[in-house]
């Protein structure tokens, strides 16, 4: 079987949402994983790496594979390119892959489907399908575990689960859904970038959650019509029972599992309780609660903080943003709020 020969296409010119996706011009920049300027070294990466149980290729002339990843708390992001047409077989395995092309073309087959994997068409798959790269592909990536989505499937919802998720596998760039998925997982690698190594869990663990929430809502698949579904209402009992545990966690992950665990109820019920009787999402609570962390930091131990250590301590990887949500809630920035406390200093 031969491999495919694709057109390369330019990514920045032909993606209409081109604005949008910036920060895919050099993703996970720091985090190399591997490089393989033969097949034969490709082979003896991938089979653990990606989970290929066959690789070829049409041709070994100017062969070069370079690969970049960043694991995250329920699967991985990859930034994989290559110079030469190449073909993977990959075998079942317990995630999904999301493909979002950056330049070139590809191909995933799933049972003899052929899907593009290009400029206009990004790709959702089980881990086992035939993955085919065009000379001069670049893709990112997202590999994501299965039962990790149905159990925030089933907190949403409050559902059980008794089918199997599957994605519809072609998912159109340029529309407004795409458009919200691919925001979140540019936020990620921006992010990532930022910090330049491990970025703080909590930030990272709930951008992971946001774009599983993403995929999920915006993306059909076979359970799509459980979120279709109806919800019970929750009580003000509720809302203050969600308050009073986000209060006491405020520096671990936001996760609506927990929050569906703790009180009963789906996270639609909850989340539409807090708007009726507070005007807020349970998220925004918690972000304020972490604002007023901060500002306890920055009154009480001036000494050893700046404004970046203590976004970080608190859940923000950008001070300037940081700083923005800060200024907004406060009136004031907090290296004012540093620096005159530094001065009261004995």
């Amino acid at each position: 079987m031969g491999c495919v020969h694709l057109s390369t296409t330019n990514y920045f010119e032909s993606d209409k949402s081109a604005a949008a996706s910036a920060a895919l011009v050099e993703p996970l920049k720091g985090h190399e994983d591997f490089a393989a300027a033969t097949i034969v070294d490709f082979r003896a990466q991938v089979a653990a790496k990606l989970g290929a149980q066959r690789v070829w290729t049409d041709s070994d002339n100017d062969f070069e594979v370079r690969t970049s990843q960043y694991g995250l708390p329920s699967g991985a992001l990859w930034h994989v390119q290559n110079r030469a047409p190449l073909c993977l077989e990959c075998g079942d395995a317990a995630h999904i892959r999301v493909q979002i092309q950056r330049a070139g073309s590809g191909r995933t087959t799933i049972d003899s489907r052929a899907l593009s994997v290009s400029d206009t068409k990004s790709c959702i798959s089980p881990a086992q399908a035939t993955l085919e790269y065009g000379a001069g592909f670049r893709h990112v990536a997202w590999h994501v575990r299965t039962d990790v989505l149905v159990r925030k499937l089933v907190a949403l919802t409050g559902f059980p689960v008794t089918r199997p998720l599957v994605f519809e596998p072609v998912v159109n760039r340029g529309t407004p859904e795409s458009g919200a998925f691919l925001a979140i997982l540019n936020s990620i690698l921006a992010n990532i970038d930022y910090v330049q190594a491990a970025a703080p869990l909590l930030f990272i663990a709930e951008l992971e959650h946001a774009l599983m929430i993403s995929l999920l809502q915006t993306c059909p698949h076979s359970l799509t019509s459980l979120l279709e579904s109806s919800v019970p209402c929750a009580g003000p009992w509720q809302v203050r029972q969600v308050e009073e545990y986000i209060a006491t966690h405020w520096n671990a992950p936001f996760d609506i599992e927990q929050i569906a665990a703790l009180t009963g109820m789906s996270a639609r019920s909850i989340y539409r309780a807090f708007k009726r009787t507070r005007g807020y999402s349970p998220k925004a609570f918690a972000r304020q609660r972490r604002l007023q962390q901060a500002r306890l930091l920055l009154e009480e131990d001036p000494r050893d903080q700046n404004v970046t250590s203590v976004a970080f301590a608190c859940g923000f990887t950008d001070a300037s943003h940081f700083s923005r949500e800060f200024s907004k809630a406060y009136g004031e920035s907090p290296s004012t709020i540093l620096a005159r406390n530094r001065r009261a200093l004995p």
